[in-house]
């Protein structure tokens, strides 16, 4: 008995030992994966900001869409006594006609 229990706690020890050392080593890997996250993270950032630029959109849009700037002939307001919309002016227009 008294050679069984200090053989049974040494082994206890050398277990708990390597299975912290695994789970550091673990945490070590984890640490590095999120780092690299956040870099790729960031990369990106930089990169939706790049490419969500209002100059490279237009561009784009002339180019592959065939869009165009509309010219001062094409542009039209609309003024309401009240500030109405067209939607409110068409419902005004079906009710007095009905």
């Amino acid at each position: 008995m008294l050679v069984v229990v200090p053989v049974v706690l040494m082994l206890g020890s050398v277990y708990v030992h390597t299975a912290a050392a695994g789970l550091r080593g673990e945490a070590a890997v984890l640490l590095e994966e999120k780092t690299g996250a956040e870099a790729e993270a960031e990369r990106l950032e930089v990169r939706v900001t790049e490419l969500s630029e209002p100059g490279r959109v237009r561009s784009l849009a002339k180019k592959d869409l065939g869009m165009r700037d509309p010219t001062g002939g094409e542009l039209k307001t609309y003024n309401g006594s009240e500030g109405e919309d067209v939607a409110s002016e068409g419902e005004e227009e079906k009710g007095s006609g009905g």
